[in-house]
C-alpha cells in the first residue's frame, strides 16, 4: 500500500489549526498519522499533516460481530407482554 503525500497547509493562524486537521481528516476519511506545526512568525504556523489509512477489513469484521450480539439480545427477549403488568397463568 503506498503513502499518502504529506498535506502542507502555510501562513495558518494559531487559533484555525485545530479546524485544518480535523477538516483533513473528515476529508480522507482516515487515521490520523502525525501533525507537525512549525512557527513561522508573528502568530503564524506551517502544517504539515499525514493521515493513514483504516483498516476496513478488521472494522467492518468488528462492526458485523457487534451487530450480531445485539441481534442475538433482541432475539432473546421475546416476552408475551401485553403492558398490563399482571401475569397471566
Amino acid at each position: 500500500m503506498s503513502r499518502r503525500p504529506t498535506k502542507i497547509e502555510r501562513d495558518i493562524p494559531l487559533y484555525l489549526i485545530p479546524d485544518i486537521v480535523k477538516r483533513e481528516v473528515r476529508t480522507n476519511g482516515d487515521d490520523l498519522d502525525w501533525v507537525f506545526v512549525q512557527k513561522t512568525g508573528s502568530h503564524f504556523y506551517n502544517i504539515r499533516i499525514r493521515t493513514k489509512p483504516v483498516r476496513r477489513e478488521l472494522r467492518s469484521a468488528w462492526a458485523r460481530s457487534r451487530k450480531r450480539e445485539r441481534l442475538q439480545g433482541d432475539a432473546e427477549d421475546t416476552g408475551t407482554d401485553d403492558g398490563s403488568g399482571s401475569e397471566r397463568g
